[in-house]
């Protein structure tokens, strides 16, 4: 049995947008920090960021327009997904993304006030 779980925190680099289309389906890109550790060439530690593409279809993809805007913390739960397309120029591209099945804010660094 092979298993494609993916899970990612990161912040969203856009406000996600839904299609024009009849398919509801938002794509949207996450930013997910991680540090580059201090090396004998690298006098400290820096961070760094990966940009991780996410689609999202139907009532989940309307909820995720609605509600997440540029900058939020999320938490996406989903499979790798691999898309492979020739440009105009015939060259051929390939990307990785995650077809997410849950979406939701992240409360990590958020202070609670009660």
């Amino acid at each position: 049995m092979y298993v494609n779980n993916v899970v990612l925190v990161g912040n969203l680099t856009t406000d996600p947008r839904l299609n024009d289309g009849e398919a509801k389906v938002t794509n949207f890109r996450i930013a997910v920090s991680r540090w580059r550790k201090k090396t004998e060439e690298i006098a400290e530690e820096l961070p760094l960021a990966d940009f991780v593409d996410v689609e999202c279809w139907g009532d989940q993809a309307i909820n995720i327009c609605s509600s997440l805007r540029k900058g939020d913390r999320v938490i996406i739960a989903g499979q790798l997904k691999y898309d492979q397309w020739r440009d105009d120029t015939g060259s051929y591209k390939s990307r990785i993304k995650i077809r997410a099945s849950a979406v939701g804010p992240s409360l990590e660094f958020e202070s609670i006030n009660r």
